[in-house]
């Protein structure tokens, strides 16, 4: 396993550090999530996804219940697209574990996120977990599953972040 732990804070610094092709995929889709509204290029990021990838969001309603929704890469962009219409939003990757298996690779990464809408700014921390497959012409992800931190639930507590982060 490898990890490698990150405090990007601006473009230079997140270039500068990308050193494999697994920080320059989960670069790659960092950036256009984090693009202002209306200028988020999802056509440039389609070639990392197979044909049949899966985006899953998970969490808790408002009710506390838990959810799952499941989605094709063309159905993630109209849900993010819908609901980060009016919102300056950004993820910056603060950790990634990688394991590589033969053909197949797994990906933790950690990110922060950052939202400004007109009600107010909100932030907070999250992982990503990507399953990533190799038919011969690169890796290309085939599934991506994510759920953020909230009362209970602590990347820190599930060993994915250092104690050295802020909870």
């Amino acid at each position: 396993m490898v990890v490698w732990e990150f405090s990007w804070r601006d473009k230079a610094m997140l270039e500068e550090n990308v050193d494999d092709e697994y920080q320059a995929i989960t670069r790659r889709i960092y950036d256009v999530v984090s693009a202002p509204p209306g200028k988020r290029h999802w056509e440039s990021i389609r070639e990392l996804y197979h044909p049949r990838a899966t985006m899953v969001r998970t969490g808790v309603d408002d009710n506390g219940e838990p959810f799952v929704l499941a989605m094709t890469f063309d159905e993630y962009v109209s849900n993010v697209t819908e609901k980060l219409a009016d919102i300056e939003f950004s993820e910056t990757e603060v950790r990634q574990d990688v394991t590589v298996f033969g053909n197949v690779a797994r990906l933790a990464s950690v990110y922060e996120y950052r939202s400004h809408a007109s009600g107010g700014t909100k932030h907070g921390r999250g992982v990503n977990f990507f399953n990533l497959v190799n038919e011969g012409q690169g890796w290309k992800i085939m599934n991506i599953a994510w759920d953020n931190e909230r009362e209970g639930l602590s990347l820190v507590a599930a060993g994915l972040l250092d104690t050295g982060h802020s909870e």
